[in-house]
């Protein structure tokens, strides 16, 4: 079955217009056009789909992504440059989990601290209010 950019666009979520940027970019030198350049997607051509969006999610380059589908294409010799490039994203996506664990962690601690300031009824991170921790005296604007 082929599928329209439009049904690609229903099936992976990925706007249309997105697909078409990409394409233009090289990201889809396999897929099929008509004698009216309508693009053409088969069910593979979708998993790349969603490949390439995984991709980009975690920040790789467009021309990252160019090279590695150009390796994809040039067979099985390929495979170990591929794996390195493959593991190279995974090592930046376990990176950028850890610092987001860290951000998640201190906004844990933030809704923690709002919700035992509403429950005592006591703001004293306001540095307008007069229980502000660390005011000597209230300042007027």
């Amino acid at each position: 079955m082929a599928y329209t950019i439009i049904e690609v666009e229903r099936k992976t979520g990925v706007a249309s217009r997105t697909l078409r940027f990409w394409a233009d970019k090289g990201l889809f030198p396999f897929v099929q056009k008509d004698s009216n350049n309508v693009r053409y997607f088969s069910e593979k051509d979708v998993q790349w789909v969603f490949w390439i969006d995984c991709y980009r999610q975690i920040g790789m380059s467009i021309e990252d992504i160019r090279h590695y589908i150009t390796l994809c294409a040039q067979g099985e010799d390929t495979a170990q440059e591929r794996l390195a490039i493959i593991e190279k994203q995974r090592q930046k996506t376990l990176n950028e989990i850890e610092k987001l664990q860290v951000v998640l962690e201190k906004l844990d601690y933030k809704v923690a601290y709002y919700k035992d300031m509403i429950a005592r009824h006591k703001d004293d991170i306001n540095p307008m209010n007069g229980e502000y921790v660390g005011r000597k005296k209230r300042v007027k604007f």
